[in-house]
């Protein structure tokens, strides 16, 4: 039989391969969490509290405390497929490779959704009535001059939130954005194989700077009409949980034709866990 061809493991394994092969919001997520969330449709993420440090005074009874711990759930609550055919007439007529390229597509439409979702935590936390995550205090409307001072901003209440110049940060930049920041760049990704292993143009200090089309966008002030601002985004690599599962792939002959047919189901979820290490750069468009 025709569909022999399409068997769900080797598809399975196509679709996963181009999905973690592209560099985007989802894929600068923190993906530590997927293996527990292999077969559970959500997963609860433990945080203990600091202890307090005391000043111990030889001679005098020392305080004990209770351990107090928190707790927040990623849910793999969002559900995306894909459903295509073949007919047997135009495979046969056809150069080719015509399934395995519309299976490719299907995965790069497969990632997007999980890139516009990432977008959509951020844009809801940024206007939100309190904001979790750490934004500029005004638009800006960025010049050859102000570039550089507002990603320092950025980097500043990263730092100042703990962050560590040794974790890794990205600079997510809409591409009109980027365009100002180029000046910027510190070091080129065609001066270093390991910045294009990380899908980015170069870095601005220790962040990969990547170029973004998914960026999310808002208004700037309640009485406007249509978005006027990009939501730029610093952020560390363990800001945002992300996982994902391909739930099924399924290749099948459809009983009312003459064709081949590959369908699957696409779980994922994601969440912003470390506020603090999320800096939104908001620029006019």
């Amino acid at each position: 039989m025709a569909v022999a061809n399409f068997q769900q493991t080797i598809w399975s394994k196509q679709i996963l391969k181009s999905l973690k092969t592209i560099t985007s919001l989802r894929s600068h997520c923190n993906f530590q969490y997927e293996k527990e969330t292999k077969n559970a449709k959500e997963l609860k993420i433990l945080n203990v509290a600091r202890p307090t440090i005391r000043t111990y005074v030889p001679g005098t009874a020392i305080t004990r405390e209770s351990l107090t711990d928190g707790s927040q759930t990623l849910k793999l609550d969002q559900y995306k497929y894909y459903n295509i055919e073949v007919e047997d007439v135009d495979k046969a007529q056809s150069v080719p490779g015509l399934m395995e390229e519309g299976c490719r597509e299907a995965a790069l439409g497969l990632s997007e959704e999980g890139d516009k979702y990432v977008a959509s935590l951020v844009k809801a936390d940024v206007e939100a009535t309190t904001p979790t995550v750490n934004v500029s205090s005004s638009v800006i409307t960025l010049t050859t001059s102000n570039a550089m001072s507002s990603v320092e901003d950025g980097f500043t209440a990263l730092y100042e939130n703990n962050c560590r110049v040794t974790d890794t940060f990205y600079l997510e930049l809409a591409p009109k954005v980027f365009t100002t920041y180029r000046q910027c760049l510190t070091e080129l990704s065609t001066n270093n194989p390991e910045i294009l292993k990380k899908g980015a143009v170069g870095k601005i200090n220790n962040a990969y700077v990547c170029i973004e089309n998914l960026l999310p966008t808002g208004k700037a002030t309640t009485s406007a009409t249509t978005d006027n601002v990009r939501y730029n985004i610093l952020r560390t690599d363990k800001a945002i949980a992300f996982a994902e599962q391909i739930n099924k792939v399924e290749a099948y002959r459809p009983e009312d034709g003459f064709s081949d047919a590959v369908k699957a189901l696409y779980v994922f979820g994601a969440k912003i866990v470390r506020p603090k290490e999320v800096y939104v750069m908001k620029t006019a468009i």
